[in-house]
């Protein structure tokens, strides 16, 4: 099966993602527990530690979603020759919404050290200015390899199709859609 990796920030539609993926027969993981509980947040560059267990995790399943993924498509294409890559995105404006909503000012340790701040308020700018820079990051780094890189936004309908035409898989059920706003 191929490795699978949802590179897109959290309220994105990654749970979504992540159940049509595990619908597909993907076993699905996600490293933020691990690393909330188990890195040296103090250390002066924890980034090493962040891959090695984030690698870690990987190994163990066939697709690995949420934070830190956005930030660790470099190293997880090294470690993984042939992998896909999703990234889900959405307006920006409306993921900012959505992230205020889910996360008001309850920043962990890993949210800190994407987003460099200790809190989302007041620190909006930055937020956007990360989510903005890192999404064309990733387009940047995939621009020459269109067959690895799927960008869905699920707010404007990308689904099934889409996701199985990229993984080559057949799909016989209706895509979901986890934490939908309602109205």
């Amino acid at each position: 099966m191929t490795k699978v990796f949802c590179i897109g920030f959290q309220k994105t539609g990654t749970s979504s993602l992540s159940m049509a993926l595990q619908g597909l027969g993907f076993s699905v993981g996600d490293a933020v527990g691990v690393l909330n509980r188990t890195v040296d947040w103090q250390a002066p560059d924890p980034r090493p530690e962040i891959v090695d267990k984030v690698l870690k995790v990987a190994r163990s399943v066939d697709a690995l979603q949420d934070s830190p993924c956005a930030f660790l498509y470099r190293e997880l294409d090294a470690a993984f020759p042939g992998a896909k890559f999703i990234l889900t995105t959405r307006d920006t404006e409306a993921w900012l919404a959505s992230y205020r909503r889910y996360f008001p000012d309850q920043n962990n340790p890993l949210r800190r050290w994407m987003y460099g701040v200790a809190q989302f308020s007041g620190n909006e700018a930055r937020y956007r200015a990360v989510y903005e820079a890192q999404n064309a990051e990733i387009r940047a780094y995939f621009a020459t390899r269109p067959q690895d890189l799927l960008e869905m936004d699920l707010s404007k309908g990308d689904g099934w199709l889409k996701l199985v035409t990229f993984l080559g898989e057949a799909a016989l059920k209706p895509f979901p859609h986890a934490n939908k706003a309602k109205g």
